[in-house]
């Protein structure tokens, strides 16, 4: 088949080489364009260097709708699939409608659970067990397009960069079967079950924000490792923003003391009562310094027990 290509983070990146290294002709990349990085340099999205690796031709349209000049290349294209993953846009119905056997998305979520922009932060951060990706038409609406295959794994504790790498991993592999299924005519659509349907937006930044006394330690855990590396999760001591960098919950039944009061505080970490349970911070960042152990910390700071943390 043809095909186009969509798609701009890394979470798109196993997809693009398994289409590049299939019998599918892959004739055009799309992704969105370069922007400034560190220090104003500016930086290609990862699959843009994938593409000028494999010698694809590459678009970086600035936008999609009421793109003329976008439009017409593909009605030249006349691709019989356009692949989805991670483009980061909305896409018009003209679009939509053109190829063939329409426009796939790779999903990293168990849909019709977590549609949106940040499904796999939102299974780490909700206590999921599983997290999946499901293939998708794509219909008008976010992430509403009926199913046509899933697959899951188990989370076991992995951050956000690890779960991702996995879940992009299964989607390549379970985009090429779906493929070959689609093109065959045994693929089967299923309409998503909209009572079951919940929704995810973009991170921002202050949902770094932590509170022992809001939150249970099991909570705060998990939004360490959803929000690694961005935004990270901070506390306030005093004036200070300290960003907890690695924690574990402590095996005990309950809490110690207040929520946000420290408990312990020793080579072992920064043990905080929280709303339920008790938090072990092992690993921090006071602001303009480097990241260290807690212990290394507490050797150059002074933090006395039952200091509270937060405001």
């Amino acid at each position: 088949m043809k095909i186009v290509f969509m798609g701009t983070p890394e979470f798109a990146a196993p997809s693009l080489r398994a289409l590049a290294k299939s019998k599918h002709e892959v004739c055009l990349v799309i992704s969105q364009p370069d922007r400034a990085g560190n220090r104003g340099k500016m930086t290609m999205p990862i699959i843009k260097e994938i593409a000028l690796a494999e010698n694809l031709p590459v678009m970086q349209p600035e936008r999609i709708k009421q793109n003329e000049e976008l439009m017409d290349t593909l009605r030249e294209i006349n691709p019989d699939m356009i692949i989805v993953a991670a483009y980061g846009k909305i896409l018009p119905k003209e679009l939509l409608d053109l190829p063939r056997f329409g426009c796939i998305n790779v999903h990293a979520s168990l849909l019709p659970k977590f549609r949106g922009a940040s499904p796999i932060q939102h299974a780490i951060l909700t206590g999921e067990t599983h997290a999946g990706v499901t293939i998708m038409k794509m219909a008008e609406g976010l992430d509403t397009g009926d199913m046509y295959s899933q697959a899951s794994l188990e989370i076991a504790g992995s951050d956000y960069p690890k779960l991702s790498e996995r879940l992009a991993e299964l989607g390549a592999k379970l985009l090429l079967e779906t493929m070959d299924e689609i093109e065959s005519g045994k693929a089967r659509a299923e309409i998503q079950d909209e009572s079951k349907v919940t929704h995810t937006g973009i991170i921002k930044k202050d949902e770094g924000r932590v509170s022992f006394i809001d939150e249970s330690a099991d909570e705060i855990e998990r939004k360490l490792r959803a929000f690694t590396p961005w935004p990270g999760i901070y506390f306030e001591l005093g004036e200070l923003k300290i960003k907890i960098k690695a924690a574990e919950v402590l095996d005990e039944l309950e809490s110690r003391g207040r929520p946000a009061e420290v408990i312990a505080a020793n080579n072992d970490g920064i043990d905080v009562a929280c709303r339920e349970g008790v938090l072990r911070i092992k690993e921090l960042q006071a602001p303009g310094k480097k990241s260290m152990k807690s212990g290394d910390y507490l050797r150059g700071n002074k933090l006395e027990i039952g200091t509270i943390l937060g405001r």
